[in-house]
Parts: C-alpha cells; structure tokens; sequence
C-alpha cells in the first residue's frame, strides 16, 4: 500500500511539475493602454546627478507643489529646459521593451507646456 502510495505522489508531482512549465507568462509588449500622461513641475535650475557610471545633469520633478523635488535622469523627449525657468509640463510614458540596464524602462516625451514662467 505504501508503494502505490508513493507511485502515486511522485507521478502527481511530475504532472504538476509539467503544468507548472507550461504555462509560465509570457513578456508582455508594450500597449497603447499602458502608456501614461500625467502633469509635472519643472524646477528653474538642474542637478548635478549620475545616470548609469556618467557625470550628468538632472531635471528636477514633482507632480504636486507640496512634494519634495525628485531628480529627472533621462529628460523629455522634445523639451528644451532653459535655466531661470519654471515649467509645468503634460508628458507621455511609453514603456520600452528590453530597456539596457542601465535606461529607464519608460520613454517621457513632452506632450505641451501648460506653464512657463522665470523664477522669481
């Protein structure tokens, strides 16, 4: 009674061994519903910062006024930033399939420019 027992659970895990094998995900491409808008602040100056192993320079973000700034590393795609100036921005995120390891795995592109003042 035993072996058939053991026969028995060794076979089941087998069989569920195999299940488990093929039904792993599969990587999901990018969509159009997965794509993000949002508004954000652009602070008037940039921050020294280091993106991957290189010395460069950073946005400063935030999406609300009482937030803290958060550091920026890879820009918006069609936005100039120009010192002295503070921005408030409508982006787009498209997320990036495969990104290097060392890129961010969304591209920003600037969608319009809602606000652009001098800093005070």
């Amino acid at each position: 009674m035993t072996r058939i027992l053991v026969s028995l659970s060794a076979v089941s895990l087998l069989a569920l061994g195999a299940c488990a094998q093929t039904s792993a995900p599969k990587p999901v491409s990018p969509g159009v519903d997965q794509v993000i808008e949002k508004v954000v602040f652009v602070a008037a100056e940039t921050q020294p910062c280091t993106a991957g192993v290189a010395r460069t320079t950073c946005l400063q973000v935030r999406e609300a006024v009482d937030q803290p700034w958060t550091l920026h590393y890879f820009g918006y795609e069609g936005f100039e930033h120009q010192a002295g100036v503070e921005y408030r921005l409508r982006v787009r995120g498209t997320p990036v399939a495969n990104p290097p390891a060392d890129a961010s795995s969304v591209h920003w592109s600037l969608v319009e420019i809602l606000d652009k003042k001098p800093k005070r």
